[in-house]
């Protein structure tokens, strides 16, 4: 077993240069498009020689364990610890899944020592494997229900010799609290604490496990504290009461000074945000000013040096950036600096996000992504945040842009098509009530299209932070969560006013998996009938269905396919899978020879645009 696990860790090392050698500036469109083809060749190699691996040894040795032995189980352990390691390029997805399996073995062989281990590591992998996309409730109650059984060990704290264990009990008590206020409970979360503290009082007054980091759990359980205040007091900062100030900045006052007493324990989870949300409070409180708020801000960012992109760092040069940028929006009070503040902001953020490598792909830059994504709808009228959108996560993935540019040129020609031939089907979409109309709006649907290409994989980006996921058979899990990528995005567009271009975008986003009869697909729950975007839901499905099958330059998980025989697919399943009106269009020989032309030379300046985006730079459309 040892030896197929240094195997499968040298395939891993292999795959992880692959990743760093990615590009570097000042490349041709010849160069950029035969990068992506050797990354490719050798992305299949790896994927080749980790899969035969985990097919013919790991996998299979995971549906039984009963019969290893206990070093195997640590071996094991170990190498499920270096996959879970964010800062070392990892695996989660296939870390949580050896975690999942040890612990049935522990279960079955009744050994509460590791039962505890595991329901602890299930639990936190489970957690950062998820948090890069926005949240999904499910999982955060499958992540709290490990936290909760390894808590319940407490009531036997002592009756466990292992001092490891001991601490894993603290983890899970710890986490199960900030769980609470994750899912938006911070009354149960509370509770949770009192009965937490209570716990940790009494082991210190017993004088044993003195060591342990007790601080770090309260600290993290005021951080989540402070969160859902704030998230509170998002929505007036005007007009909250004197109250919820002094609540939120207590909080604040009692993290920031356990963290500046504590710098050394607590250095893990930095200390940019907890100075932050003092200031926050302060603010919020009317204790400083936007501008001394702001000038703080800035001069965090200049303590960081260019090249640092340290989980602190990003934090410091653009999650800080959203908060300047959404108080801006929300104070009534600079509502005549507002536009020139969230135009500074967003500059700002964008040239720190094109400043990082296309190398540095962590969990941290998927949340930070998340962050923004959340408050733009306060800050940027509709069309300005789905730009800004795009440029944030799609530019910041080249196979992904690239990708999102063909499908919103084929979903033009698609268009084009059905306006000469079949306008009565735009009849109730954007307003449209004759054919005649159509002609009149054709501007507006090309341009509709387009963008509609461009946005409906802006969900993706949290995902395509761990470079493994393609380079290799996903686990249940990961594939779950890859789906979310319709949600998440869709979430990332909402806003309030829920503007009428940002609306369209937001169904085709969320539908574009699904199928045209509802039959099938996800999300599960959406019924794209329903829509009165349906038309472009569908067109951009067919659209997408053309690239991903045919795409010869960075696709891994499956050979390309020629114009035809995809064709011949899509054809082959029209009322189901795909709308007849618009897979009739693929029977054109004149529209076939137009997107034939877009899957190849139009392909090529795609893949050079996409990098020339994400490298901050150049001619866009070369």
């Amino acid at each position: 077993m040892r030896e197929f696990l240094e195997r499968l860790q040298a395939e891993y090392e292999k795959i992880a240069l692959n990743q760093i050698g990615w590009f570097e500036p000042g490349l041709t469109a010849d160069e950029v498009v035969s990068a992506c083809e050797k990354i490719v060749r050798n992305q299949k190699q790896s994927r080749k020689e980790t899969d035969k691996i985990l097919s013919e040894h790991l996998y299979p040795m995971l549906e039984d364990l009963g019969g290893i032995s206990d070093e195997d189980d640590e071996g094991l352990f170990a190498t499920a610890q270096k996959l879970s390691s964010y800062e070392e390029r990892t695996d989660p997805g296939l870390a949580l899944r050896i975690y999942q399996k040890l612990l049935e073995r522990a279960r079955d062989k009744k050994d509460e020592d590791r039962i505890i281990r595991y329901l602890y590591w299930c639990g936190i992998t489970m957690h950062f494997f998820y948090r890069g996309g926005l949240e999904q409730e499910a999982d955060m109650r499958k992540t709290l229900a490990y936290f909760t059984e390894g808590a319940s060990y407490a009531d036997r704290y002592y009756s466990f010799s292992s001092a490891d264990t001991r601490k894993y009990i603290h983890r899970c008590l710890g986490n199960k609290s900030m769980m609470y206020y994750s899912l938006g409970e911070p009354q149960n979360a509370q509770d949770e604490e009192e009965r937490i503290f209570s716990f940790w009082n009494s082991i210190i007054y017993r004088g044993k496990d003195l060591d342990f980091p007790w601080l770090s759990y309260f600290l993290a359980c005021l951080n989540h504290r402070h969160g859902y205040l704030a998230k509170s007091a998002h929505t007036e900062p005007d007009k909250l009461n004197k109250a919820q100030l002094q609540s939120i900045l207590d909080n604040s006052m009692t993290i920031n000074k356990l963290y500046h007493t504590n710098s050394e324990l607590f250095k893990v989870f930095g200390g940019t945000r907890y100075d932050f949300m003092l200031w926050e409070a302060q603010f919020l409180s009317g204790l400083i000013s936007y501008d001394h708020l702001a000038e703080n801000i800035h001069n965090r960012k200049k303590e960081f040096a260019p090249d640092d992109y340290s989980a602190d760092a990003l934090y410091a040069k653009i999650t800080l950036n959203s908060y300047l940028m959404f108080y801006a929006a929300k104070m009534y009070k600079l509502s005549d600096r507002k536009d020139e503040i969230i135009t500074s902001m967003s500059r700002d953020a964008i040239e720190r996000l094109s400043s990082i490598p296309m190398t540095v792909s962590s969990s941290d830059l998927g949340s930070l992504l998340q962050t923004f994504s959340k408050d733009l709808s306060e800050a940027f009228d509709p069309v300005r945040q789905v730009e800004f959108i795009l440029e944030m996560t799609t530019f910041r993935h080249i196979p992904t842009y690239a990708h999102s540019i063909i499908v919103g040129k084929i979903a033009v020609l698609l268009t084009e098509y059905l306006i000469d031939n079949s306008p009565e089907s735009f009849i109730g979409f954007m307003g449209i009530e004759s054919p005649g109309e159509v002609a009149e709006k054709t501007d507006d649907l090309r341009k509709f299209a387009y963008m509609s290409g461009l946005c409906h994989d802006v969900g993706i980006i949290p995902y395509t932070s761990n470079p493994f996921m393609i380079s290799r058979i996903l686990t249940d899990e990961e594939f779950e969560a890859i789906k979310r990528h319709t949600t998440d995005g869709a979430m990332m567009l909402s806003r309030e006013d829920v503007d009428i271009a940002n609306r369209g975008y937001i169904n085709v986003i969320k539908g574009h998996h699904r199928f045209y009869d509802n039959s099938d697909g996800y999300p599960n729950d959406y019924d794209t009938s329903d829509s009165e975007y349906k038309l472009m839901i569908d067109v951009i499905s067919v659209a997408n269905a053309l690239d991903s099958a045919t795409d010869n330059i960075s696709k891994i998980y499956a050979e390309a396919k020629t114009l035809e025989v995809v064709c011949d697919e899509v054809i082959s399943v029209a009322g189901t899978r795909y709308p007849p009106f618009v897979v009739n269009a693929l029977k054109d020989g004149v529209l076939l020879e137009k997107l034939r032309n877009v899957l190849n030379a139009d392909r090529r300046d795609a893949y050079y645009t996409a990098y020339l985006h994400a490298w901050g730079g150049g001619e866009k459309n070369k």
